[in-house]
């Protein structure tokens, strides 16, 4: 699955989904081909904004509490990553399905990839604008891990499959807030 394709995760559930089932990738393989780079886009992001829109709304935050939240931003996100991926099974297997490490990691992954690609709306300096990156962002990440739970984790009930799909979901957005706390340390201190 080349992740020029991604965009048929969110327009068929079958096409895309059954090419992530086939190949198979290893969670070794998503973290270095996925995670890794995706994960450097908000860091680096993060930096910019702060250097640029940070220096102009908060004159006072040196450009070194930008870096550093950038820092600890990469950091948190590469944990995040296997952290969802152990909740993802945990939370299929409390409604009966079994699920391999390998299958929960792609999720976690997968579903990551609209919320990392949001970030890149830093290179405005319009609050509103930014908010509805994230905003779209966050929606794109919820479908993904909709479609992900029927078509990776193979759940066919579809009550069981939305009620994973709804607590992963949830567990998720308290850990994208975090994050996103994180990288406005420097603004809040």
């Amino acid at each position: 699955m080349s992740i020029l394709h991604i965009h048929k995760l969110f327009t068929s559930s079958r096409d895309g989904w059954n090419q992530v089932a086939q190949t198979q990738p290893s969670a070794l393989k998503l973290f270095a081909l996925l995670v890794v780079p995706f994960s450097l886009v908000p860091p680096l992001m993060l930096e910019y904004a702060g250097h640029h829109v940070g220096a102009v709304l908060f004159p006072h935050t040196t450009g070194m509490a930008w870096s550093m939240a950038a820092l600890i931003f990469l950091m948190a996100e590469l944990l995040t990553v296997p952290l969802m991926a152990w909740t993802i099974q945990s939370v299929a297997r409390s409604k009966g399905i079994a699920s391999s490490d390998r299958d929960a990691f792609a999720l976690a992954a997968i579903a990551a990839v609209p919320l990392w690609l949001s970030s890149l709306v830093l290179f405005y300096d319009q609050v509103i604008v930014i908010m509805a990156g994230l905003a779209v962002g966050l929606a794109g990440s919820v479908i993904l891990i909709s479609r992900g739970v029927q078509r990776i984790l193979k759940v066919q009930e579809g009550l069981i499959a939305l009620d994973i799909a709804y607590v992963v979901t949830a567990l998720g957005l308290i850990a994208w807030v975090l994050l996103v706390m994180l990288g406005l340390i420097p603004a809040l201190a």
